[in-house]
């Protein structure tokens, strides 16, 4: 009994003896959770909204808001890619800067003539009472400060002795005392120029505010703009080879990449348009037409102030008048054979050599300038606003390209005659400033904007 393998009533008809002929249709649990769509339960089927099957989420796949939200990322990186590739709009245009808008107003020789050195012109007597205040103020304070009891000292501004060459001329003219304080190396050019003693001479003339932080600008940005001006102004208006008209570089580099092409337009092709005159960027002559008698250049006093004019920009100006001597250009030059002793010979050579009268020539020029961080940074400038004041100066004469001083010899009272000894044109009695259209350069008191005047060197 215990062997029987098969039921009492026998296998199934057909039977493969004992294997289960629907095995390889059972449908396994495993089977079941896998499969995408479900059969409705009773209650569903009977409400009747529902269709039969519903579609499960697969367990082995993405569902379609994650697969979907995939492709959109994906999309979207690949635009990314392409915009910054070729990107449709065109890049920002580096170093833009303000355009300078400048004027140059000539002054013709009022009524006391060209100033020369045969043709003395005092300077204004509040100028030199400003000037030989600050000159003895910083003597004064020098010796003090560094200088042992009874040495010689010099101030900041340059201030000397009485002894000095320039003081003893202008005292034998007996235009100055002769015991005013005279400014050290003082080039004895400017001896026939009665009070150009107490004037400084070159980047000693610029006196630099105090720097303070402003709202948006820090104290080291502010000092460092105001050493960007005083590089300018020494470039634009002192340095001997942009003064002869042989260099242009040196302010160049100075201004702000944006301002460049103006720059270079108005040096290669100079128009009285306010917008191009290179004479508005810089002081230059012609070297055609005139020659520095000395290098050295007399710098009245002054003043920069700054301000900020909005987050973004640091608003710079300066007013300051500055003294040339120049001479024509095919003038003889005087040699160490031509003195005193040859000249008592009487030789034609002699008298050949005799030079030109020296031309002392005034320009005033405000400057107003604009200084962004990065300007700042980079050691530029932006110069929007430039007004020169220059004489004497014909009113006609086309002061583009070059300042076009006047000399005796062209006619222009002043000039000594052939052979005869110089002597001053007179002045006329009164108040020249009182002359109708009367200008003087060293007035900074009054705005520089103006139309072609006298020039006025005696308040």
């Amino acid at each position: 009994m215990g062997g029987r393998t098969e039921p009492p009533e026998g296998g199934p008809e057909g039977g493969s003896g004992g294997e289960d002929e629907f095995r390889s249709v059972v449908f396994d649990e495993s089977f079941i959770r896998a499969a995408r769509i479900q059969e409705l339960s009773a209650s569903e089927r009977l409400s009747g909204g529902h269709r039969s099957v519903r579609r499960r989420a697969g367990r082995g796949g993405l569902p379609r808001q994650a697969l979907a939200l995939m492709l959109l990322i994906g999309f979207a990186f690949a635009t990314a890619v392409y915009m910054g590739v070729r990107h449709p709009y065109a890049p920002p245009i580096t170093g833009a800067a303000a355009n300078l808008t400048t004027q140059v107003i000539p002054l013709q020789p009022g009524p006391a003539g060209i100033p020369t050195d045969h043709n003395p012109v005092n300077l204004p007597a509040s100028l030199i009472a400003s000037a030989s205040a600050s000159a003895a103020s910083a003597a004064a304070s020098a010796s003090a400060g560094s200088t042992p009891s009874g040495a010689p000292s010099s101030g900041a501004s340059g201030a000397a002795g009485a002894g000095s060459p320039a003081a003893s001329a202008s005292g034998a003219s007996g235009s100055a005392s002769a015991t005013a304080p005279a400014m050290v190396g003082h080039d004895p050019v400017f001896a026939g120029l009665p009070g150009s003693e107490y004037l400084p001479i070159g980047a000693t003339g610029f006196n630099l505010p105090n720097a303070r932080h402003t709202d948006h600008f820090t104290h080291d940005q502010v000092y460092a703009a105001l050493q960007v001006v005083l590089n300018y102004l020494k470039a634009s208006s002192i340095d001997p080879g942009v003064l002869s008209g042989r260099d242009t570089d040196s302010v160049r580099q100075i201004l702000s990449p944006g301002q460049t092409e103006q720059y270079n337009e108005s040096v290669d092709h100079p128009a009285n348009d306010q917008r191009h005159l290179a004479t508005g960027w810089m002081v230059r002559f012609d070297p055609t037409k005139v020659r520095l008698a000395t290098d050295q250049v007399l710098v009245a006093p002054g003043r920069i102030a700054y301000r900020e004019l909005d987050p973004g920009t640091l608003e710079v100006t300066s007013d300051y008048t500055f003294v040339y001597a120049l001479t024509p250009a095919a003038s003889a030059q005087p040699t160490p054979a031509a003195t005193p002793s040859a000249s008592a010979s009487g030789s034609p050579a002699a008298t050949a050599a005799a030079p030109q009268p020296i031309v002392y020539y005034a320009v005033r020029r405000a400057l107003t300038y604009w200084l962004t961080p990065d300007d700042i940074a980079g050691n530029s400038i932006q110069v929007v606003d430039s007004v020169t004041q220059a004489g004497a100066t014909s009113c006609d004469a086309d002061n583009s390209a070059y300042l076009q001083p006047l000399f005796p010899a062209q006619g222009h009272s002043g000039a000594p005659a052939k052979g005869a000894k110089a002597t001053p044109t007179p002045r006329p009695s009164g108040n020249p400033s009182s002359t109708p259209g009367a200008v003087d350069p060293f007035d900074h008191t009054r705005n520089a904007w103006t139309v072609c005047g006298q020039l006025s060197w005696v308040l």
